[in-house]
């Protein structure tokens, strides 16, 4: 999708590449998500484009997306990307079989009905720059590392993918 990675496209790179628009807040209070969504055509019908961010991504950064043919709102603005030529990184795109998108993300998924779910959590080592930051607010740490998770949300129809969310965070 253009080149855009979760934890270090922000928002505004986003509106450059696809288009401006006015961040909504995703629920109530102050402290929700933001979200820009994006409505584009494709030879199957619209597709929507939403990326989020929230206080892990202090609001600028993205920390989710989702690609779907069935979720969207009246904020979204039309843009003129192919709908149906977008795809993720490692091959992610709607109307793509069950199989496929299986063997894409070779994880194990919670199956409910139509919908699969995945929840990960894992640890990485802090980054030089991480390490500068986190060294400074905790001096007395021994160890410094950096919590992420993934969570992973794909709906299906007739056995095609029609939604899919992809959320991550990284805290210390």
């Amino acid at each position: 999708m253009n080149h855009i990675t979760i934890g270090m496209t922000t928002l505004d790179e986003v509106q450059k590449i696809y288009g401006t628009v006015e961040p909504s807040r995703v629920g109530p209070g102050d402290s929700a998500d933001i979200a820009i969504c994006y409505r584009a055509p494709s030879s199957t019908g619209r597709v929507f484009i939403i990326f989020e961010s929230g206080d892990m991504g202090a609001f600028k950064e993205i920390t989710g997306f989702r690609l779907s043919a069935e979720r969207g709102s009246e904020r979204c603005v039309s843009t003129a990307m192919d709908g149906g030529a977008l795809a993720t990184k490692n091959g992610i795109r709607l109307g793509q079989s069950l199989d496929a998108f299986q063997k894409a993300i070779p994880v194990s998924f919670k199956r409910r009905g139509p919908i699969l779910e995945y929840e990960g959590v894992s640890r990485r080592a802090a980054t030089a720059d991480e390490l500068k930051r986190l060294r400074a607010a905790w001096p007395n740490q021994k160890r410094y590392h950096v919590d992420v998770t993934i969570d992973i949300r794909a709906a299906f129809r007739a056995k095609r993918l029609v939604d899919f969310y992809v959320h991550k965070v990284e805290s210390y």
